[in-house]
């Protein structure tokens, strides 16, 4: 086998359609007009944002320590942190809390600024009976939370950074080490 049939050469890139659109000005009467209209045309391509943000609805199941999936089939991603990975230690403990904060139960949701990924999920802050889930896992030290300088602040950065400054202190999950 040689080397480069040893890679998966088909790549899943994520434009947004608006982008495309815009760039078609430019490339008219180029080899690549063609191909970006056939991109736009594929049913497979979407060419909105997620417009249906749930208020509230029921998982269906915890996908890992920081996803969810609800009963609508809409993919939960939660905003400002990150659960271990697969293999990573603490990976099933961030999940199994999870399962026990939220599976097969009712969630109502609040939204940031950025309201989905670029995998398509939608971005949120998960709470249960008037508690922010995502706090309630970095009080646990079972997330990491996650902030980008260069974007703008999140609405529970002070929250959660003092949720895993508490997790830190008392050496809980992740920060036991």
């Amino acid at each position: 086998m040689n080397a480069k049939s040893k890679y998966n050469t088909n790549k899943l890139v994520l434009v947004p359609a608006t982008l495309l659109v815009a760039l078609l000005s430019f490339l008219g009467g180029t080899k690549y007009e063609q191909q970006v209209k056939t991109i736009l045309e594929q049913p497979n391509v979407s060419t909105t944002t997620i417009r249906n943000l749930p208020a509230k609805e029921t998982v269906k199941r915890v996908i890992d320590g920081d996803t969810i999936e609800l009963a609508n089939g809409q993919i939960v991603r939660f905003v400002g942190v990150n659960a271990p990975d697969s293999g990573q230690p603490f990976e099933e403990d961030a999940t199994k809390a999870m399962i026990k904060l939220v599976q097969g139960k009712t969630v109502t949701f609040e939204y940031d600024a950025y309201t989905s990924d670029r995998f398509g999920r939608v971005l949120a802050y998960p709470f249960i009976e008037g508690k922010n889930v995502v706090v309630e896992l970095a009080k646990q030290g079972l997330v990491k939370v996650t902030i980008y300088q260069d974007r703008r602040k999140l609405k529970y950065q002070d929250e959660l950074l003092k949720a895993q400054e508490e997790a830190q202190k008392k050496k809980r999950g992740i920060w036991s080490k």
